[in-house]
């Protein structure tokens, strides 16, 4: 069988071990009323990873200065909010697999 690339640290592995992950949460982008999905398939760690990432940086609430309290974010801020997220975490994965393979050189095995 052959081996597939995950889409942010380019890693190969079997097909059968990919996730497929929505970048926007299905009921978060059914509420904001967006049919088609934002689709990626990342191995498993990038998976696990962006998820604790999501849970760290993706925010519900938010501070409305005009009220002066917190409030719930929209769907359509929240769509904003995962698209948001995800950019930063595949910006910092790529660049620390790009990091790791510049610093290579192509005798060393990983």
């Amino acid at each position: 069988m052959e081996k597939k690339a995950c889409e942010l640290c380019g890693r190969e592995v079997e097909p059968r071990a990919m996730e497929k992950h929505h970048i926007v949460p299905t009921e978060v982008r059914e509420q904001a009323g967006i049919r088609r999905a934002k689709i990626v398939r990342l191995c498993s760690d990038c998976y696990a990873e962006l998820h604790k990432w999501y849970s760290a940086k993706v925010l519900d609430s938010t501070y409305d200065t005009k009220m002066k309290r917190f409030r719930s974010k929209s769907p359509p801020e929240m769509v904003k909010e995962y698209e948001a997220a995800y950019r930063v975490f595949a910006k910092y994965r790529r660049g620390i697999n790009k990091g790791l393979s510049g610093g290579l050189n192509s005798s060393t095995n990983i």
